[in-house]
């Protein structure tokens, strides 16, 4: 699939080498034989008929230097677009531009005709008198071909996003999906079940519905294709205890959790089901393991105008090996392979952050200080909308 995709990229690269030059040449070929069918059928009608030659040579002279001066054009036009200058400093240097543009063609006019008359002296007298008749015409040109080009630009970049959108949907389905057999593998399954029965033969009927309630809203949660693809932190939140709660029935008073929210970190967007394969990282392969209790830690802060996630644990830590052999290492830039089984989850979350924030995403995998493991995320802090705030998860879960 992915060599299929890179060769259609080439494919499109290399194609779209050649549209700008063959729209260019198109235009100025179709341009040049309009005006000349209307010089000659308009000589026809005042009575001094011209030969279709010589209508030709009259014409297509000014749509050649068009030609050889649009690459100029748009050159300008990429350089000094609206996007990247803003149109207060954008809008000076373009009409430097059309008219530099139209000086040129109108001189190249001139230059070409007095050529072809053998004298060189009424090149001035050409040049002032073009000027006069198609300044304005010229400058109306350049402007259509800068207009052009940018609505092209945004076009593409309509597209762009299009295609994004729709992979990071399908990488959502497959976070989802992952998660789900994540959550509900055969053991997973067993002894959520076995905890159930225990529940039932004794009687502890309210452990029991609630158990399957957060069974049940997690299932669902987990295959809602309605849901967006980001949600508050109070609604990720929430959806995490579903997931804490049926780990609290395996491991009893072997978990316990502790937070560090921030208020105003509680309404910032994140990534739907960010924080559920990490925490369970840290369950499975840092607290399970290990006899005796255990804490998973959350803690959330806005900072610097991001938006930090850390999920730690009280387990051996990411690096354990290394530090029996004696070489410790502190932190990990986006180490996945530290823990057996515990890639899958980290690359996937590492996979989705790159796809919904590219470079102003960051996620650490560290020992922490005081023992056991650490995962942070750093994404850009950007408020949800205030409907959305423990609306998204509940609606899903309704």
């Amino acid at each position: 699939m992915t060599t299929r995709i890179t060769a259609t990229s080439e494919m499109s690269s290399a194609r779209d080498r050649w549209v700008v030059p063959g729209v260019v040449i198109g235009l100025t070929a179709l341009c040049a034989l309009i005006e000349a069918s209307q010089n000659y059928i308009g000589a026809i009608n005042f009575g001094k008929p011209v030969p279709w030659s010589e209508s030709v040579r009259r014409t297509l002279p000014s749509w050649v230097i068009f030609a050889l001066l649009t690459p100029g054009v748009l050159y300008m036009a990429r350089r000094f677009s609206v996007e990247r200058l803003g149109w207060r400093r954008a809008l000076p240097v373009h009409l430097a531009g059309a008219a530099a543009f139209a000086f040129a063609h109108l001189g190249g006019m001139a230059l070409y005709y007095g050529t072809r008359a053998g004298n060189l002296a009424p090149v001035a007298i050409l040049l002032t008198k073009y000027m006069t008749a198609y300044f304005v015409l010229d400058v109306l040109i350049y402007w259509g071909i800068v207009g052009a080009t940018h609505a092209l630009h945004y076009y593409r970049e309509a597209k762009a996003r299009e295609l994004a959108a729709s992979r990071l949907q399908a990488s959502l389905t497959e976070a989802r999906l992952a998660a789900l057999r994540g959550q509900l593998n055969p053991h997973f399954l067993f002894n959520t079940l076995n905890a159930i029965t225990t529940m039932a033969l004794k009687r502890e009927h309210e452990n029991v519905v609630a158990t399957l309630g957060y069974l049940s809203d997690l299932l669902r949660v987990s295959l809602d294709d309605r849901l967006p693809q980001e949600v508050s932190l109070a609604d990720e939140l929430e959806l995490l205890d579903r997931y804490l709660e049926i780990q609290r029935i395996r491991f009893g008073d072997r978990l316990t959790v502790s937070r560090d929210i921030d208020d105003d970190a509680l309404a910032a967007l994140v990534p739907i089901m960010i924080l559920q394969p990490l925490a369970e990282n840290a369950i499975v392969h840092g607290i399970a393991p290990v006899p005796g209790p255990g804490e998973l830690r959350l803690r959330a802060m806005r900072r610097n105008g991001d938006l930090l996630l850390e999920v730690a644990d009280t387990g051996p830590g990411f690096f354990a090996a290394e530090r029996r052999s004696g070489v410790a290492t502190q932190v990990g830039l986006e180490r996945t392979g530290e823990r057996p089984g515990g890639g899958i989850g980290l690359a996937n979350t590492r996979a989705r952050l790159a796809q919904l924030y590219g470079d102003a995403s960051v996620l650490v995998v560290a020992d922490a200080p005081g023992g056991g493991a650490r995962v942070s995320v750093t994404i850009p802090y950007r408020p949800a909308p205030a409907a959305q705030v423990l609306g998204a998860v509940a609606s899903a879960g309704s």
